[in-house]
Protein backbone atom coordinates (compact mmCIF):
# COMPACT_ATOMS: atom_id res chain seq x y z
CA UNK A 1 0.00 0.00 0.00
CA UNK A 2 0.85 3.44 -0.58
CA UNK A 3 2.94 5.03 2.52
CA UNK A 4 1.93 6.94 4.99
CA UNK A 5 3.09 10.63 4.00
CA UNK A 6 5.48 11.99 6.88
CA UNK A 7 4.18 14.65 9.70
CA UNK A 8 6.18 17.24 8.59
CA UNK A 9 5.19 17.25 4.85
CA UNK A 10 3.80 20.16 2.81
CA UNK A 11 0.28 19.95 2.62
CA UNK A 12 0.93 20.82 -1.52
CA UNK A 13 3.13 17.78 -2.18
CA UNK A 14 0.15 15.73 -0.96
CA UNK A 15 -0.40 12.24 -3.46
CA UNK A 16 -3.52 10.67 -4.02
CA UNK A 17 -2.88 6.39 -5.08
CA UNK A 18 -5.53 5.49 -7.71
CA UNK A 19 -5.24 1.86 -9.54
CA UNK A 20 -4.28 1.36 -13.41
CA UNK A 21 -6.76 0.30 -15.50
CA UNK A 22 -5.54 -1.98 -18.09
CA UNK A 23 -1.77 -1.65 -17.44
CA UNK A 24 -0.10 -4.93 -16.23
CA UNK A 25 3.64 -3.35 -15.67
CA UNK A 26 2.29 -1.10 -12.84
CA UNK A 27 -1.19 -1.46 -10.59
CA UNK A 28 -1.06 1.32 -8.84
CA UNK A 29 0.05 4.67 -9.36
CA UNK A 30 0.02 8.26 -8.00
CA UNK A 31 -1.53 11.20 -8.68
CA UNK A 32 -1.41 15.11 -7.19
CA UNK A 33 -4.53 16.17 -6.83
CA UNK A 34 -3.60 20.05 -7.91
CA UNK A 35 -2.39 19.40 -11.61
CA UNK A 36 -6.17 19.20 -13.15
CA UNK A 37 -6.78 15.74 -13.91
CA UNK A 38 -9.08 14.37 -10.99
CA UNK A 39 -10.11 18.02 -10.17
CA UNK A 40 -9.55 21.80 -11.46
CA UNK A 41 -5.60 22.68 -11.74
CA UNK A 42 -4.96 24.38 -7.85
CA UNK A 43 -2.78 27.34 -8.86
CA UNK A 44 -2.31 27.84 -5.77
CA UNK A 45 -1.17 24.89 -4.47
CA UNK A 46 1.27 24.41 -7.67
CA UNK A 47 2.72 28.03 -7.09
CA UNK A 48 3.78 26.56 -3.11
CA UNK A 49 5.43 23.50 -4.66
CA UNK A 50 7.22 26.12 -7.47
CA UNK A 51 8.34 28.09 -3.88
CA UNK A 52 9.20 24.40 -1.92
CA UNK A 53 11.35 23.73 -4.84
CA UNK A 54 12.78 27.04 -4.91
CA UNK A 55 13.95 27.64 -1.41
CA UNK A 56 15.31 23.84 -1.23
CA UNK A 57 17.73 24.33 -3.93
CA UNK A 58 21.21 25.75 -3.79
CA UNK A 59 21.53 28.86 -5.91
CA UNK A 60 21.79 27.27 -9.44
CA UNK A 61 24.32 28.91 -11.94
CA UNK A 62 23.25 30.03 -15.23
CA UNK A 63 22.21 27.92 -17.50
CA UNK A 64 20.16 25.96 -15.57
CA UNK A 65 17.52 23.15 -17.84
CA UNK A 66 14.54 22.25 -16.19
CA UNK A 67 12.59 19.16 -17.12
CA UNK A 68 9.14 18.18 -16.92
CA UNK A 69 8.29 14.45 -17.34
CA UNK A 70 4.90 13.75 -19.58
CA UNK A 71 2.21 13.88 -18.78
CA UNK A 72 1.87 14.31 -15.10
CA UNK A 73 5.13 16.48 -14.06
CA UNK A 74 4.03 19.22 -16.80
CA UNK A 75 2.28 21.23 -14.56
CA UNK A 76 4.37 21.02 -11.51
CA UNK A 77 7.47 21.91 -13.62
CA UNK A 78 6.10 24.97 -15.47
CA UNK A 79 5.38 26.37 -11.86
CA UNK A 80 8.59 25.24 -10.16
CA UNK A 81 10.31 27.52 -13.43
CA UNK A 82 8.09 30.68 -12.76
CA UNK A 83 9.58 30.57 -9.25
CA UNK A 84 13.00 30.55 -10.15
CA UNK A 85 14.38 34.08 -10.18
CA UNK A 86 16.80 33.35 -12.60
CA UNK A 87 16.48 32.47 -16.34
CA UNK A 88 16.13 28.80 -16.72
CA UNK A 89 15.78 26.73 -20.17
CA UNK A 90 12.26 24.94 -19.49
CA UNK A 91 11.51 21.81 -21.72
CA UNK A 92 8.76 18.90 -21.57
CA UNK A 93 9.32 15.56 -22.54
CA UNK A 94 6.82 14.22 -24.96
CA UNK A 95 5.57 11.09 -26.47
CA UNK A 96 4.95 12.77 -29.58
CA UNK A 97 7.43 13.32 -32.11
CA UNK A 98 7.72 16.74 -32.98
CA UNK A 99 8.64 19.82 -35.79
CA UNK A 100 11.80 19.82 -33.65
CA UNK A 101 14.81 19.12 -35.56
CA UNK A 102 17.33 18.22 -32.54
CA UNK A 103 15.95 15.49 -30.08
CA UNK A 104 17.02 13.23 -27.86
CA UNK A 105 15.00 9.78 -26.96
CA UNK A 106 14.37 7.55 -23.68
CA UNK A 107 12.30 4.72 -22.54
CA UNK A 108 9.52 4.58 -19.86
CA UNK A 109 9.45 1.05 -18.84
CA UNK A 110 5.96 0.48 -17.12
CA UNK A 111 3.70 2.60 -19.46
CA UNK A 112 1.15 2.71 -22.21
CA UNK A 113 3.72 4.73 -24.06
CA UNK A 114 7.39 4.09 -23.61
CA UNK A 115 9.04 6.43 -26.02
CA UNK A 116 9.53 9.64 -24.92
CA UNK A 117 11.39 12.89 -26.76
CA UNK A 118 13.03 15.88 -25.58
CA UNK A 119 13.69 18.85 -27.78
CA UNK A 120 16.79 20.49 -27.22
CA UNK A 121 19.27 23.58 -28.77
CA UNK A 122 21.82 20.97 -30.19
CA UNK A 123 25.45 21.02 -28.88
CA UNK A 124 23.85 23.33 -25.44
CA UNK A 125 25.22 22.53 -22.40
CA UNK A 126 23.97 23.47 -18.89
CA UNK A 127 25.56 23.78 -15.50
CA UNK A 128 22.94 21.58 -13.70
CA UNK A 129 19.97 19.94 -14.93
CA UNK A 130 16.35 20.51 -12.71
CA UNK A 131 14.47 17.46 -12.90
CA UNK A 132 10.55 17.73 -11.57
CA UNK A 133 8.94 14.76 -10.85
CA UNK A 134 5.53 13.58 -8.89
CA UNK A 135 6.52 10.39 -7.54
CA UNK A 136 9.64 8.10 -8.08
CA UNK A 137 8.37 4.56 -7.59
CA UNK A 138 11.82 2.97 -9.64
CA UNK A 139 13.81 5.31 -10.44
CA UNK A 140 14.23 3.86 -14.53
CA UNK A 141 12.32 6.67 -16.61
CA UNK A 142 15.02 8.70 -14.94
CA UNK A 143 17.64 6.96 -15.08
CA UNK A 144 17.03 6.47 -18.88
CA UNK A 145 16.89 10.16 -19.41
CA UNK A 146 19.63 11.25 -17.18
CA UNK A 147 21.81 8.36 -19.19
CA UNK A 148 20.54 10.25 -22.08
CA UNK A 149 21.96 13.99 -21.22
CA UNK A 150 25.55 12.50 -20.23
CA UNK A 151 26.55 15.25 -22.58
CA UNK A 152 24.32 18.17 -21.81
CA UNK A 153 25.37 18.55 -17.74
CA UNK A 154 27.25 16.40 -14.78
CA UNK A 155 25.18 18.11 -12.05
CA UNK A 156 21.87 16.69 -11.60
CA UNK A 157 18.64 17.80 -9.42
CA UNK A 158 15.92 15.57 -9.29
CA UNK A 159 13.20 17.30 -7.04
CA UNK A 160 9.94 15.00 -6.57
CA UNK A 161 6.70 15.15 -4.51
CA UNK A 162 7.23 11.67 -3.20
CA UNK A 163 10.23 9.60 -3.71
CA UNK A 164 9.18 5.51 -2.89
CA UNK A 165 12.34 4.25 -3.82
CA UNK A 166 13.97 1.58 -0.82
CA UNK A 167 17.40 3.20 -0.22
CA UNK A 168 19.48 0.35 -2.01
CA UNK A 169 17.47 1.16 -5.11
CA UNK A 170 18.37 4.94 -4.55
CA UNK A 171 22.10 4.55 -4.08
CA UNK A 172 22.36 2.12 -7.13
CA UNK A 173 21.53 5.02 -9.44
CA UNK A 174 23.29 7.55 -7.85
CA UNK A 175 26.40 5.18 -8.06
CA UNK A 176 25.68 4.72 -11.95
CA UNK A 177 25.37 8.22 -12.59
CA UNK A 178 28.95 8.41 -10.39
CA UNK A 179 30.42 5.85 -12.91
CA UNK A 180 29.05 8.39 -15.84
CA UNK A 181 30.46 10.71 -14.24
CA UNK A 182 27.04 12.76 -13.07
CA UNK A 183 26.31 14.18 -9.53
CA UNK A 184 23.08 13.73 -8.75
CA UNK A 185 21.12 14.77 -6.05
CA UNK A 186 17.10 13.86 -5.24
CA UNK A 187 14.81 15.79 -3.16
CA UNK A 188 12.07 15.09 -1.58
CA UNK A 189 9.80 17.67 -1.07
CA UNK A 190 7.28 16.45 1.41
CA UNK A 191 10.09 15.54 4.03
CA UNK A 192 11.82 18.68 3.75
CA UNK A 193 12.10 20.79 6.46
CA UNK A 194 12.58 24.51 4.87
CA UNK A 195 11.02 27.76 5.60
CA UNK A 196 9.27 29.46 2.66
CA UNK A 197 10.17 32.79 2.04
CA UNK A 198 7.04 34.89 1.44
CA UNK A 199 9.22 37.71 -0.02
CA UNK A 200 9.18 36.14 -3.31
CA UNK A 201 7.34 36.67 -6.39
CA UNK A 202 6.86 34.45 -9.52
CA UNK A 203 7.98 35.74 -12.71
CA UNK A 204 6.51 34.08 -15.63
CA UNK A 205 8.89 34.35 -18.80
CA UNK A 206 7.88 32.95 -22.03
CA UNK A 207 8.19 29.21 -21.91
CA UNK A 208 8.30 27.51 -25.41
CA UNK A 209 8.84 23.86 -23.28
CA UNK A 210 8.19 21.88 -26.80
CA UNK A 211 10.20 23.84 -28.93
CA UNK A 212 7.08 25.22 -31.09
CA UNK A 213 8.12 26.93 -33.87
CA UNK A 214 7.56 30.42 -33.03
CA UNK A 215 4.88 31.32 -35.64
CA UNK A 216 2.86 28.20 -34.31
CA UNK A 217 3.06 29.23 -30.54
CA UNK A 218 2.74 33.50 -31.10
CA UNK A 219 -0.56 32.28 -33.30
CA UNK A 220 -1.88 29.96 -30.86
CA UNK A 221 -1.75 32.02 -27.84
CA UNK A 222 -3.03 35.04 -29.92
CA UNK A 223 -5.94 32.41 -31.35
CA UNK A 224 -6.76 31.41 -27.48
CA UNK A 225 -6.75 35.33 -26.61
CA UNK A 226 -9.06 36.14 -29.04
CA UNK A 227 -11.59 32.77 -28.21
CA UNK A 228 -11.23 33.49 -24.59
CA UNK A 229 -12.37 37.54 -24.68
CA UNK A 230 -15.21 36.53 -27.55
CA UNK A 231 -16.33 32.98 -25.80
CA UNK A 232 -16.15 34.06 -22.27
CA UNK A 233 -15.50 30.45 -21.09
CA UNK A 234 -15.83 29.14 -17.51
CA UNK A 235 -13.01 26.22 -18.20
CA UNK A 236 -10.33 25.66 -20.67
CA UNK A 237 -9.57 21.66 -21.16
CA UNK A 238 -6.33 21.01 -22.23
CA UNK A 239 -5.68 17.71 -24.12
CA UNK A 240 -2.84 15.72 -22.96
CA UNK A 241 0.40 17.12 -23.41
CA UNK A 242 -1.04 20.65 -24.81
CA UNK A 243 -0.97 22.18 -21.39
CA UNK A 244 2.25 24.78 -22.60
CA UNK A 245 -0.41 27.62 -23.76
CA UNK A 246 -3.20 27.11 -21.59
CA UNK A 247 -0.61 27.84 -18.58
CA UNK A 248 1.07 31.13 -20.52
CA UNK A 249 -2.05 32.41 -20.94
CA UNK A 250 -4.19 31.85 -17.80
CA UNK A 251 -1.33 32.57 -15.82
CA UNK A 252 -0.97 35.95 -16.89
CA UNK A 253 -4.47 36.71 -15.73
CA UNK A 254 -5.70 38.47 -12.59
CA UNK A 255 -6.38 35.39 -9.95
CA UNK A 256 -10.23 36.33 -9.94
CA UNK A 257 -10.66 36.14 -13.79
CA UNK A 258 -9.00 32.61 -14.51
CA UNK A 259 -10.94 30.53 -16.09
CA UNK A 260 -10.99 26.49 -14.53
CA UNK A 261 -8.35 24.48 -16.24
CA UNK A 262 -8.61 21.04 -16.59
CA UNK A 263 -7.22 18.24 -18.11
CA UNK A 264 -8.01 15.39 -20.94
CA UNK A 265 -5.46 12.65 -19.62
CA UNK A 266 -3.80 9.85 -21.25
CA UNK A 267 -3.59 8.58 -17.38
CA UNK A 268 -6.13 5.73 -17.64
CA UNK A 269 -7.33 4.47 -14.43
CA UNK A 270 -10.35 2.79 -12.45
CA UNK A 271 -13.42 4.13 -10.93
CA UNK A 272 -12.80 4.08 -7.60
CA UNK A 273 -15.16 6.08 -5.67
CA UNK A 274 -12.66 7.35 -3.97
CA UNK A 275 -10.71 9.69 -5.70
CA UNK A 276 -12.19 8.58 -9.72
CA UNK A 277 -15.99 9.09 -9.14
CA UNK A 278 -16.57 8.85 -12.36
CA UNK A 279 -14.28 8.37 -16.19
CA UNK A 280 -15.81 8.86 -19.64
CA UNK A 281 -13.21 7.29 -22.37
CA UNK A 282 -12.81 8.83 -25.99
CA UNK A 283 -10.82 6.31 -28.62
CA UNK A 284 -7.44 6.60 -29.09
CA UNK A 285 -6.32 9.90 -31.63
CA UNK A 286 -4.41 7.55 -33.84
CA UNK A 287 -1.24 7.29 -30.73
CA UNK A 288 -2.84 3.87 -29.75
CA UNK A 289 -3.83 5.41 -26.36
CA UNK A 290 -7.04 6.38 -25.15
CA UNK A 291 -7.96 9.96 -23.49
CA UNK A 292 -10.05 10.49 -20.67
CA UNK A 293 -12.44 13.30 -18.40
CA UNK A 294 -12.65 12.27 -14.94
CA UNK A 295 -14.68 13.29 -12.40
CA UNK A 296 -16.39 15.59 -14.79
CA UNK A 297 -18.47 18.66 -13.39
CA UNK A 298 -19.67 21.68 -15.78
CA UNK A 299 -18.37 24.72 -15.22
CA UNK A 300 -21.06 27.45 -13.81
CA UNK A 301 -21.54 29.03 -16.72
CA UNK A 302 -21.70 26.00 -19.00
CA UNK A 303 -19.17 27.07 -21.68
CA UNK A 304 -15.66 25.09 -22.44
CA UNK A 305 -12.86 26.33 -24.41
CA UNK A 306 -10.61 22.90 -25.00
CA UNK A 307 -6.92 23.30 -26.92
CA UNK A 308 -5.05 20.27 -28.31
CA UNK A 309 -2.65 19.70 -30.94
CA UNK A 310 -3.25 19.32 -34.47
CA UNK A 311 -2.73 15.31 -33.91
CA UNK A 312 -5.68 15.54 -31.11
CA UNK A 313 -8.73 17.04 -33.12
CA UNK A 314 -9.95 13.26 -33.17
CA UNK A 315 -10.12 13.24 -29.07
CA UNK A 316 -11.34 17.74 -29.75
CA UNK A 317 -14.51 16.28 -31.79
CA UNK A 318 -15.07 13.45 -29.17
CA UNK A 319 -15.00 15.94 -26.56
CA UNK A 320 -17.41 18.59 -27.86
CA UNK A 321 -20.14 15.68 -28.60
CA UNK A 322 -19.92 14.58 -25.00
CA UNK A 323 -19.78 18.58 -23.58
CA UNK A 324 -22.95 18.75 -25.97
CA UNK A 325 -24.25 15.66 -24.24
CA UNK A 326 -23.73 17.71 -20.71
CA UNK A 327 -25.40 20.69 -21.92
CA UNK A 328 -22.00 22.66 -22.34
CA UNK A 329 -21.44 24.69 -25.65
CA UNK A 330 -17.52 24.19 -26.61
CA UNK A 331 -15.11 25.52 -28.59
CA UNK A 332 -11.74 24.17 -29.86
CA UNK A 333 -8.12 25.57 -30.57
CA UNK A 334 -5.60 23.08 -32.40
CA UNK A 335 -2.02 23.79 -32.03
CA UNK A 336 0.18 23.44 -34.98
CA UNK A 337 3.40 21.25 -34.45
CA UNK A 338 2.04 18.53 -32.74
Amino acid sequence: MFPASPPQAHPATRLWQVERDGNPLRRFGHVSPFIGKLAPVDARSLDQIGLLTRMALPDLPEPTLVIGMTESSLLLAFFMARWQQKPVDLKFTTRQIRQSEAKIDFREPHSHGPQHFLALEPGKQYAQIVVIEDELTTGATLRNLLLALENVSKRVFVATLRDLRPQSMRDDLTNELAEHGIELETLALESLDVSLDEDIIPVCPIFNPFGRLENDRVAALETLQNEFAEFKPGAIYMIGECVDIALQFALQLPEDERPELRQITRSPWKVDGDHVHSAYKFASDGTGSNYFIYNFVPPQNGRVLWIGETSNSVVGAQAEEFLKSQGVESRGILVAGG
